[in-house]
């Protein structure tokens, strides 16, 4: 490629995948729903709101709050992410890129040259199907296996699995494989389910789900 050919094709590959995701187009999109979520200790309900990509709260049928919750604020937030926009130009968009076009199965590859996180992104017909990123000594991977697909063609990932790799065991530390459900609502996707096998070190496999219903969606 020519010089300034190679991170143009990268940078337009990848910008073309972050659009067609799916995310709410207003940022004051806010919803609340009813919550039945489900872990080693049992089955619990509450009532969940979600106003912004960080923000989710969830509050037990008696008001209570405990530790068991951090896993469902966790997941909540992480979906609350996937739906509400992002800014691709200031994110990933600033850092120039390298292109590697060698047939690959889930696309080629893209690497942000001087991302301190070092993140890679596999593309493939309008879609990531592969990141990754480090902390520190961890590495953090994303694999997507299947998605919801729009009839716009925009997608939202309905299985995936993420991992970290400690590389100087060359073995994962924890793997988390998920299970997501949308739903059309009031003209919005609204998540309908997520489950969650989670694996640690050991090979000791538990689970956890969330189920939302009875949606209400403040404009």
């Amino acid at each position: 490629m020519q010089p300034g050919t190679e991170h143009r094709v990268a940078h337009e590959l990848l910008a073309d995948a972050f659009a067609h995701q799916y995310r709410y187009e207003s940022s004051g999109r806010a919803f609340s729903a009813q919550c039945r979520f489900r872990d080693e200790q049992g089955e619990a309900d509450a009532t969940i709101a979600m106003t912004s990509a960080y923000d989710a709260q969830a509050v037990t049928a008696l008001g209570v709050s405990t530790p068991r919750f951090e896993w469902l604020m966790q997941d909540l937030r992480s979906i609350a992410r996937t739906l509400w926009g992002h800014d691709f130009e200031a994110n990933e968009g600033r850092f120039a890129k390298l292109f590697d076009d060698s047939p690959h199965p889930m696309g080629p590859r893209i690497t942000l040259v001087n991302d301190p996180h070092e993140a890679t992104f596999r593309v493939r017909q309008h879609r990531i199907t592969y990141a990754t990123r480090r902390e520190g000594e961890l590495r953090h991977t994303v694999r997507i296996d299947r998605w919801h697909m729009r009839p716009d063609g925009r997608w939202l990932p309905a299985q995936f699995v993420a991992e970290i790799f400690d590389d100087a065991i060359a073995r994962p530390l924890m793997s988390e494989r998920y299970w997501d459900l949308f739903w059309p609502v009031g003209g919005e996707l609204v998540p309908q389910m997520r489950r969650v096998d989670f694996t640690d070190d050991l090979g000791i496999t538990t689970s956890r789900s969330i189920n939302l219903a009875e949606w209400q969606i403040a404009h």
